[in-house]
């Protein structure tokens, strides 16, 4: 009984040792492309600013797409961007 106890246990810890060894090993490659997907940030030198000017971009977009589905002419809806931008009226965007 204690030989067949002694072997479970010694199964079970080695079956969990392969485990941890495997977490570890995805664990590093996990870290490995985090750092090379996110290291061109650091090197191009991402800022708020760009974030913000992404953020604005996105909303003109949004703006232009449904004057475009109100069945405005891409003339018309270039006269109502160029008045916004003239008036400062970007909250409205």
């Amino acid at each position: 009984m204690n030989t067949y106890l002694t072997i479970m246990v010694t199964v079970l810890v080695a079956t969990q040792v392969i485990r941890i060894t495997q977490n570890a090993i995805s664990l590093y490659r996990q870290e490995r492309d985090v750092k090379k997907n996110i290291g061109w940030l650091k090197e191009n030198y991402v800022t708020k600013d760009d974030f913000l000017r992404q953020r604005e971009a996105n909303a003109r977009l949004v703006y232009f797409l449904r004057l475009k589905q109100k069945g405005m002419d891409y003339d018309d809806i270039i006269d109502v961007l160029e008045r916004h931008k003239r008036f400062g009226d970007e909250e409205e965007l």
